[in-house]
Formats: structure tokens, sequence, C-alpha cells
């Protein structure tokens, strides 16, 4: 039997039923601070977006940016494959963790891994390696920051989403980030795939929305000029957005994929949901783009 990987936080970060999660997605397209309408698939997209940088927390709170990521990434058109880092944020495990086999299952059915993309990763270096456990969570949380991506992706393609290759990242050293995602691009190449990577990571935890909104937008910079190492700068100075180190390989890789810029799509924090401006979360998207 194919493995899957059952939702563990459907009823908590987004909601647990499909008409109900149908509801709530579209109200993160067409709230205020999010794409301001519903996404419409481009099939003559040019597919210039490389790789996207999206938030991973509870819906009501960066489902309106994340609609942004997702509303671009409709108009570019449709890739074959979905390749996501995201932290492991509760059970540490390989360096780069990859679930190889099966499918991932959300209210809204399930996602095809990428199996010969995920098993040729693994083959190619050490760094990568085949390991659920991060991507279960621990200490009575599941892991949320992969599983919340892909309702987004099944809302805007529907029976055309992408294959996904989930990897969870436990690994803290610059240059093993930027050797991941030089891997990456040279394992894409060699299968001459189309995917659009992601990074599903928030950025400032709990500082004050002034402040969140500065470092976030020097790091949102430094992001979409393809500077590995001025993120990497950026969280050194600013430990509350250790999410960020998962952005690095998708750089990395996107660069070995053609990327020579990127665009902030969007920008807001928790306060602006809370009204509570003295400890927030930042969430951010962007692009990476090919000529």
């Amino acid at each position: 039997m194919a493995m899957v990987r059952h939702p563990l936080v459907a009823g908590m970060f987004y909601p647990h039923h499909s008409h109900a999660l149908q509801q709530q997605l579209e109200w993160c397209f067409r709230h205020k601070l999010g794409a301001g309408d519903l996404p419409k698939v481009n099939e003559q997209g040019r597919r210039r977006i490389v790789g996207l940088v999206v938030p991973h927390a509870g819906y009501i709170y960066s489902g309106m940016t994340a609609s942004r990521a997702y509303a671009a990434l409709a108009d570019d058109g449709i890739p074959q494959v979905a390749v996501l880092f995201a932290p492991a944020h509760y059970r540490p495990g390989a360096p780069f963790a990859v679930w190889t086999k099966g499918a991932w299952e959300t209210p809204l059915g399930q996602v095809k891994v990428a199996e010969e993309l995920a098993q040729a990763l693994v083959a190619a270096d050490e760094g990568y390696a085949e390991d659920v456990n991060p991507h279960l969570g621990g200490f009575g949380h599941g892991e949320h920051s992969i599983e919340v991506q892909l309702p987004f992706l099944q809302f805007v393609f529907g029976d055309r989403t992408p294959a996904i290759v989930p990897i969870a990242v436990s690994c803290h050293e610059l240059d093993e980030l930027k050797r991941a995602g030089q891997v990456l691009a040279e394992v894409v190449q060699r299968q001459n795939g189309d995917v659009v990577l992601i990074a599903s990571c928030d950025l400032t935890h709990y500082e004050p929305h002034v402040v969140a909104e500065r470092h976030d937008r020097e790091t949102l910079e430094r992001l979409i000029a393809l500077d590995a190492d001025g993120v990497w700068d950026c969280v050194r100075r600013y430990p509350s957005q250790s999410d960020v180190l998962v952005a690095i390989p998708v750089v990395e890789a996107a660069k070995g994929l053609g990327a020579t810029e990127g665009v902030i799509l969007g920008y807001s924090t928790s306060g602006q949901v809370t009204g509570d401006l003295s400890e927030v979360v930042g969430y951010g998207a962007a692009a990476l783009l090919r000529p």
C-alpha cells in the first residue's frame, strides 16, 4: 500500500471539512490583505516563477498573504512539481528530511508525492535522507509547515495540482543550506522537470509591529535579490526570523534554475488581524523569477 500522510492540523490551522475549507480559502483570496479576487489559472502562463516564499500560520492570520503567492503562481501557469522546504518545528531529523513515497491527504483530497524526484534527491547527496519523522511533529503537536500549503495548491489547480516533494529542514548551517539548493538544481536539470520551489516560512516572531515590519522588509529585500548570504546575515542579526533559513536552499536552487530577480508580493503581520501591535508575527510572500 502507498504511504499516506494524513492531515494533522485540520481543524486547528484551517477547517477540517472540505466545504468550510473551500469557503475560508475564498475568504483569504478576497480579503483586503489578500489577492483581492479568486485565482485564475493562466493556461498560457510563461512559468517564470521558479521560487516562492509563503507563510505557514493559521489561515485567519497568514492565509491572506499566502493567497498573494498562489494567485501569482496561478497566473504564471501550471508547474508539474512543487518542492517544499519547511522548518521541522517539533521533531528534528535528517538535515533535509524527504518524504519520498505515496501521498499527502487534506480535506480536499490527496496530493501525490513526486517519487522519482524525491528519491533522486536522496540518492544525490547525503544531506537529503528519507525520513518521515520530522513531518509528523512531536511533543503533542502535529507539524503544520508543509501541510498548510497543500490546500492552497489544491484550491488553485484542482485536478492538475502538482505532485510534491516535501522536505523538512533541521539544518542550520549556511554552507549545507546552500549546497542543498545547488544539489536540487542539478537533480531537477537532469530530470528536465518543471518545478516550483516553495519556502514555507513565517518571518519575525513576537516583536512589535514596527520592528517586525522593518526587519522583515530588510530580509525580503535580500531574498528577492537572490542573496543567500544576506538572508543568513539577517537571520543572524534577527534570530526570531529563524524560519527563514529554509528559504536559503530555495534561493540557491532558483539561481541554478535560471532565476535572476525577485518581487515582493505581499506583507502583513498578525497584529493587523488581532489589533494587538505590541507583539506580532510577520508574514511575507515573494516570488523568484527567471527572465
